[in-house]
């Protein structure tokens, strides 16, 4: 992690990190830069839409990576209550919410609104309005993305301001024993 180094008129010293003064702060952060996030694999990202419902909740954030895997990703400040263990029940019934739909539902339905603003008929026109190199091959992205969403093959994204120890030691056990899903814990400081 690259640090920044501040001089105080004497000498150089390592700046400390902040937080963040709010989660619509870090929300907006990742919203606009997905590309910071430091996410196994390197995958390339394309946020779909914000605050997207499923069931009875709305995820933070929906993606797609390129390749066609669905991408949830959840931000929380560590002040809050739910970073230890509700936020992993949060992304899983997500999850369990997008594994029933196929991308057709998924974009008549909860992405419906979004896609349309941006002038995208659908989550293959998103991908293909990002994609500067020409590199995704549409009949190759679609199947991929109806096969992720049928088998639950999922990347699961939490983004904190810190990590409470327990939250990463379910995490780590979450990844070891579910081959399907790809999760990512990923701390952000300002």
């Amino acid at each position: 992690m690259p640090a920044i180094w501040t001089n105080d008129g004497d000498r150089w010293k390592l700046t400390q990190p902040d937080g963040f003064p709010d989660k619509a702060t870090l929300h907006q952060l990742i919203e606009d830069t997905p590309s910071m996030l430091p996410l196994a694999g390197s995958p390339d990202l394309v946020i779909l839409d914000s605050e997207v419902q499923l069931g009875t909740g709305y995820a933070d954030l929906l993606a797609v990576e390129t390749t066609g895997r669905p991408v949830l990703i959840e931000a929380k400040l560590a002040s809050n209550a739910e970073a230890r263990r509700a936020v992993v029940a949060q992304l899983l019934a997500y999850a369990a919410c997008l594994h029933e739909m196929t991308a057709t539902q998924l974009e008549e339905g909860p992405l419906h609104r979004r896609l349309h603003s941006d002038g995208h008929a659908r989550i293959l026109d998103a991908v293909l309005a990002h994609d500067q190199e020409g590199a995704v091959n549409a009949d190759d992205f679609n199947a991929a993305l109806e096969a992720h969403l049928a088998e639950g093959r999922f990347r699961l994204v939490l983004v904190l301001d810190d990590a409470p120890a327990e939250l990463v030691a379910l995490v780590a056990y979450l990844e070891h024993i579910a081959s399907e899903l790809q999760i990512d814990l990923i701390t952000v400081s300002a």
